[in-house]
């Protein structure tokens, strides 16, 4: 079916008259595993960051004394 070229020329003019062809597997491959080294090592971070935060937390010193509590009635 042939197009017009009018047609053709607006529809270069949206779209592009260059065409790109899809990536290789090995470029995609390879992004794909920077990213999930990226991933590992970020929840690496948020873990070690977590277990200093916690180890601090167990090793702080209990209070003194214990703090007194009044409770009042409701009326």
């Amino acid at each position: 079916m042939p197009v017009d070229p009018e047609v053709r020329k607006q529809l270069d003019a949206v779209v592009g008259e260059s065409y790109t062809p899809p990536r290789r597997w090995g470029a995609t491959l390879a992004k794909w595993a920077i990213v999930a080294v990226l991933a590992v090592g970020a929840a690496i971070v948020v873990v070690s960051i977590l277990h200093t935060h916690v180890v601090k937390a167990q090793k702080a010193a209990e209070a003194k004394r214990p703090v007194p509590v009044h409770i009042i009635p409701a009326k």
